[in-house]
């Protein structure tokens, strides 16, 4: 049949080249970090496996199945008003408050993929393009949440001491519609300030500074009185003290207390007498002692 030689010598190469070609026709390389999944194109199991596919080379048939492959390390999104983070639309997130208000905020969020249900992953959401999910169902879904979580709250709480249990509560309620796909959000927070008009914005300000001036002048209340209290306190002190020294003294301790000061002055003297004495009070005569003056 093939008795041509030249016919011969190329069939070696055709068969190779065959072999090449299917090699790479109907071989997938899954990298480290991703996982794979093998969808049945048609046939009674046309859909998906249940199972997530290994790392490394994975042969399959093009004809009726295909291999779609997801990253399982940590996705980031910011959606944001400013044309600087990539997006060249405005992605920022609005809810309205308690009171109707329409508040609007820039949201950061991280995710990640659990490999063993990337294949319930693909049956809910049917896609390939984890971009687009990031940006369209999962963006859909948190700015759902946000709205349905936000009437809980006046805008003073999301402005002021509520607005991390108000995202706790937003990042729960997201995390509750995607666990059973295999996707878990990590990190979730805003990026700055929320948005509000300015006018309300004032009128929070004000009425912050304003419990904060009713909280200083109750401190400093506090403290006077308290120094008043010590005051009075030190006052009874004392005057119950001398109530005490007051009632301890008497005649017999007078009298003890004149003779230790005369002890003490005689202690003191050195044997010699005046040599000078005054007459009587009145009298201005000076008398001088006989044979001291000369001394």
């Amino acid at each position: 049949m093939f008795s041509n030689p030249i016919v011969r010598k190329f069939i070696p190469v055709g068969v190779l080249i065959i072999l090449i070609f299917l090699f790479i026709v109907c071989t997938k390389r899954i990298d480290p970090g991703y996982a794979g999944i093998e969808v049945d194109l048609y046939g009674g199991n046309k859909g998906v496996q249940s199972y997530a596919l290994r790392t490394g080379m994975v042969f399959f048939n093009p004809l009726i199945t295909n291999i779609v492959t997801y990253p399982v390390f940590v996705q980031t999104a910011i959606w944001t008003r400013s044309r600087d983070e990539g997006r060249t639309t405005n992605e920022e997130i609005t809810f309205n408050s308690k009171e109707g208000l329409v508040i609007s905020g820039d949201v950061n969020l991280s995710y990640q993929l659990d490999e063993k249900l990337v294949p319930n992953f693909y049956v809910k959401f049917r896609q390939d393009n984890l971009d687009h999910f990031t940006h369209g169902i999962m963006r859909n879904l948190t700015r759902d949440a946000f709205n349905e979580e936000a009437v809980n709250y006046s805008v003073e709480e999301l402005y002021g001491i509520k607005k991390e249990v108000f995202l706790t509560k937003v990042k729960e309620r997201v995390n509750s519609n995607i666990q059973n796909y295999g996707i878990k959000i990590e990190q979730f927070g805003f990026v700055g300030a929320l948005r509000i008009p300015e006018n309300v914005i004032n009128a929070l300000n004000a009425k912050i500074e304003a419990t904060q001036n009713a909280i200083r002048a109750e401190n400093v209340l506090r403290q006077t009185e308290a120094e008043a209290q010590q005051q009075i306190s030190r006052a009874k002190g004392a005057a119950e003290a001398n109530r005490l020294l007051t009632s301890s003294i008497s005649q017999q301790l007078i009298e003890w207390r004149r003779l230790e000061i005369n002890e003490k002055a005689l202690n003191k003297w050195n044997g010699s007498v005046p040599t000078v004495f005054s007459g009587a009070s009145g009298n201005n005569m000076i008398l001088q002692l006989p044979g001291l003056a000369g001394k």
